[in-house]
């Protein structure tokens, strides 16, 4: 039954004059009146699709607000008027900021690719400001070959983004550790090359960093990327009953696994990471080509 059937039935079994209302509380609420008490009120359909469920008083099951009552209303609207407005704002801002790197992207650079050099294997490991490469930015890019010689390893300025908290407490990168280097822009043609140079690519979480490139014209065109996070998982063997899926490890667990020595190298950083990620692919392969 929905409201407006409710109402009327309500109406002819006591005789309830047309004047008499039926809302819902926070109908109600909004005109400063609140239930008198737990009791009260019935929980209907708001229309005929029952996609609303709402709790419905009758004016005599209602009483006015008191100061503070009316005051904590305020502030809750006050509250989720600024939420909206701030939504909104943010959702501004990330199609600002696509539309912005888009033209970038599209007038930074020779889209030439020079495969003059060509490498079997690489490992590539990426930091970054946060989580999404819509929104967030390059600080670090890092690239061995398979032999563990660098490629390429520098630090980046970010084009937008100026403050990473959150990233920063795992990456250890801070505004001013890059805030004198290059952006993205001077390092992209390099970046092109090298990545498509390679017929294989290695990573831990690889399409992670592969999307943070994507995300500023640096695009893998024919390489075969192999995920090491991936083939980890089922060698560790934790399986997952939320997912039906081995659950994915962390890279220094996967380096602890295989008796990785860091040496005077840190986790979390690009460099460090892609050396530890080869260590562990290298591992990988040996064992699955041992069982054949």
């Amino acid at each position: 039954m929905d409201w407006k059937d409710y109402k009327q039935k309500i109406k002819t079994q006591i005789n309830i004059p047309d004047g008499k209302e039926l809302l819902t509380e926070k109908q109600w609420a909004k005109r400063h009146y609140v239930k008198k008490s737990e009791s009260c009120g019935k929980k209907l359909w708001s229309n005929g699709n029952c996609q609303v469920y709402s709790l419905y008083l009758w004016d005599d099951e209602v009483r006015p607000m008191s100061a503070d009552e009316i005051k904590e209303v305020r502030a809750e609207a006050k509250a989720k008027r600024e939420a909206k407005e701030e939504k909104k704002l943010k959702q501004l801002k990330k199609q600002i900021y696509r539309e912005v790197v888009s033209d970038i992207i599209n007038n930074s650079f020779n889209k030439v690719t020079d495969n003059s050099h060509k490498h079997k294997l690489i490992s590539i490991d990426t930091e970054t400001t946060g989580l999404n490469p819509l929104e967030d930015e390059l600080l670090q890019v890092s690239i061995i070959d398979g032999e563990g010689n660098i490629l390429f390893d520098e630090y980046i300025k970010p084009l937008f983004c100026k403050c990473w908290d959150g990233a920063m407490k795992v990456n250890g990168i801070t505004p001013e550790m890059v805030s004198n280097k290059p952006s993205i822009l001077e390092y992209k043609q390099e970046l092109v090359n090298i990545i498509n140079s390679a017929d294989t690519i290695v990573g831990y979480n690889t399409q992670f960093d592969l999307d943070f490139l994507s995300s500023v014209g640096i695009e893998n065109k024919n390489a075969n990327v192999v995920d090491v996070m991936l083939d980890f998982a089922k060698v560790y063997g934790e399986w997952s009953e939320n997912y039906g899926c081995y659950k994915c490890q962390k890279l220094t667990t996967c380096a602890e696994y295989y008796n990785y020595d860091w040496g005077e190298d840190n986790a979390h950083n690009s460099l460090s990471d892609c050396r530890a990620t080869l260590f562990c692919y290298q591992q990988i392969q040996k064992n699955a080509n041992a069982n054949k």
